[in-house]
């Protein structure tokens, strides 16, 4: 019997396939793509092209050629010195240090006459022996009436050796208790050279200072202005005396505006001044001294030069111009900016003092102000703000693809 067999089944061979081939790096490639695109952009650079004013030589300021003397400015501090800052005699300058000290305890406004005292024997007998050894001296008698303005104009004018000591007297309680306050407020003010002695006045040789310690005690005076009203008054009249003249002669000289005459035989030209200067759009104050020298002309008369040349030290500097190019912002794409300035930049300095720069800037900004230039001179500093010129355009698709 024939057996008819089932047909066998022949498997066909499996086809490849082909997508997962090219799908596969495709999603990569976009996936990379997606992920390079979407990374935080890098932070852009910025190079500054700025620099300071060359500082300039140290100023030469007008000398006297003997004793010793120093200069000062307000917020500036001591300036310059001339000669050995040894303590000398003070003469009669010491005068500022007692009408400062009266002014603290007791005040008074302008217009105000503040105190009212009344001369007796005492203070007579201080006339007459102040006018018996040649010191500067005002006539009073019993039953005279002094305010406290008027006391110390003559204290300040003519510069009156015995209403200091009465003064002394009359605010404090006599000489040894002025001494103690006056040299506690010295300390206090960081006038360390400086020594009060056997008077108020300063006719006694044992009351010394040194030409920095009276500079820094003028730039003090300034900031009172009952003192510099009285210091800078030509003349006064009081009740006895009638009129009194201001033994500083030079005010108005090179912006002179007061401050003390000294003249005693331990110390024959003494002048503490005080003087204001204009250097462009900045008033200065100045303080200087003069003192040991030959005779009271010619300390007022070295103090004017003195005074004049301390004003050709100081200058107006232009930092910068407004929109002057200061920096550069620079992308990793390549677009980049100028960093500009908002307004000029003008300095008032000192010409041995260095201009400093400090300058910020947002890298991460495309427009708009991104930063501030300061500079500064020592005390003066002065500041502008800073933008791009333009705004910076974003990388391009194909950038952010392709990026590294």
């Amino acid at each position: 019997m024939h057996v008819i067999e089932p047909e066998r089944y022949q498997s066909r061979p499996a086809r490849r396939k082909w997508w997962p081939f090219v799908i596969t790096p495709a999603l990569l490639t976009v996936g990379l793509g997606a992920v390079n695109y979407l990374r935080p952009l890098p932070a852009a650079t910025v190079t500054w092209s700025i620099h300071a004013p060359a500082t300039g030589a140290k100023p030469r300021l007008s000398w006297l050629a003997q004793g010793q003397s120093a200069v000062a400015a307000e917020n500036y501090g001591p300036l310059d010195t001339f000669g050995a800052q040894t303590p000398l005699a003070t003469a009669s300058t010491a005068k500022v240090i007692l009408a400062l000290c009266v002014l603290q305890k007791q005040p008074i406004a302008p217009g105000q006459a503040g105190q009212i005292y009344t001369i007796n024997g005492a203070d007579v007998a201080l006339y007459q022996s102040t006018a018996a050894q040649g010191g500067s001296s005002l006539p009073v008698v019993v039953g005279e009436r002094l305010s406290e303005y008027q006391a110390l104009q003559a204290l300040m004018l003519p510069s009156a050796n015995n209403i200091a000591d009465s003064l002394a007297q009359w605010v404090f309680g006599g000489q040894t208790a002025y001494a103690t306050y006056a040299s506690a407020w010295l300390q206090q003010n960081g006038i360390d050279s400086t020594h009060i002695g056997a008077d108020a006045s300063g006719f006694d040789p044992s009351t010394t200072s040194t030409a920095s310690d009276l500079a820094q005690l003028g730039l003090l005076a300034t900031k009172n202005p009952m003192l510099m009203s009285i210091a800078g008054q030509g003349s006064a009249t009081l009740p006895i005396a009638g009129t009194v003249w201001n033994y500083n002669t030079v005010r108005g000289q090179s912006g002179i505006d007061g401050l003390k005459t000294g003249n005693s035989d331990a110390d024959p030209g003494a002048f503490l001044f005080t003087a204001t200067t204009q250097v462009g759009s900045h008033q200065i104050r100045l303080s200087g001294s003069v003192m040991g020298v030959s005779d009271l002309n010619t300390a007022l008369h070295a103090s004017v030069q003195l005074a004049a040349s301390a004003e050709q030290g100081f200058e107006q500097v232009a930092v910068v111009q407004r929109a002057q190019t200061v920096g550069m912002v620079h992308t990793a794409w390549g677009a980049s900016a100028p960093i500009v300035t908002a307004k000029p930049v003008q300095l008032v300095r000192w010409k041995a003092i260095p201009v400093t720069l400090k300058h910020t800037a947002d890298a991460s900004l495309r427009s708009g102000t991104v930063g501030t230039l300061r500079a500064s001179a020592g005390p003066e500093s002065a500041s502008t703000s800073l933008h791009l010129s333009r705004t910076i355009a974003g990388p391009t698709f194909w950038w952010h693809l392709t990026r590294h």
